[in-house]
């Protein structure tokens, strides 16, 4: 019974060693847990940088970018038709007092309209101008007939009721009526005043 109860005392001896042994080598020591802690630190940083800082930035210079664009329309907004355009290719020039009979009426109407326009570059005026330089407030004879005889045919068109009702958007309606004859001739209709409105 001595040698029996000495192989347990040994046996166990051994298991407990195995166990120990076993327990020792399968667990991860210190150095290969760091490796895969700053492994693991090593992609969250290399993925920030290449994937998501990029995206980040690009979407931070796009809203910069959309604010930029917003002033320039702000801008462009503030100057009207003529942004961007060289001074010298911008006149201005009045039609003199245009007078119609309106429509179904012994009435007649009188207008004269201030119009401000630009030239899409030098050649234009050179052309219209024979080569002479334009004076200021004024047009080549046969342009200004085709100017006021859109408008004296706009105006005869309309009957009292309908001038009295679109009142408020006679310059639109000259402007939309003009600027065939003025894209005729390279240049750009950018705004029309209404200067003079008279009914008689």
């Amino acid at each position: 019974m001595g040698k029996e109860e000495d192989d347990i005392e040994n046996g166990a001896v051994e298991v407990k060693a195995e166990k120990t042994a076993k327990s020792n080598g399968g667990g991860l020591g210190l150095i290969p847990l760091l490796g895969i802690v700053f492994g693991a630190l090593l992609i969250v940083i290399l993925a920030t940088r290449f994937v998501f800082l990029p995206y980040v930035v690009d979407n931070l210079s796009g809203e910069k970018k959309e604010k930029e664009e917003a002033k320039k329309e702000v801008k462009k907004a503030k100057e009207g038709p003529f942004a961007g355009v060289e001074k010298e290719l911008i006149k201005y020039v009045e039609t003199g007092r245009v007078t119609t009979n309106l429509l179904n009426s012994d009435k007649f109407i009188v207008v004269n309209l201030g119009l401000k326009f630009f030239a899409r570059d030098k050649e234009a005026f050179k052309e219209l101008f024979e080569g002479n330089e334009p004076k200021e407030g004024t047009l080549p004879p046969e342009l200004m007939a085709r100017i006021r005889g859109v408008l004296n045919q706009l105006l005869g068109s309309m009957t009292m009721t309908e001038l009295q009702m679109k009142r408020g958007e006679l310059v639109t309606i000259f402007k939309d009526n003009l600027n065939k004859v003025f894209s005729d001739n390279n240049l750009v209709l950018g705004e029309v005043y209404l200067n003079e409105f008279i009914i008689q």
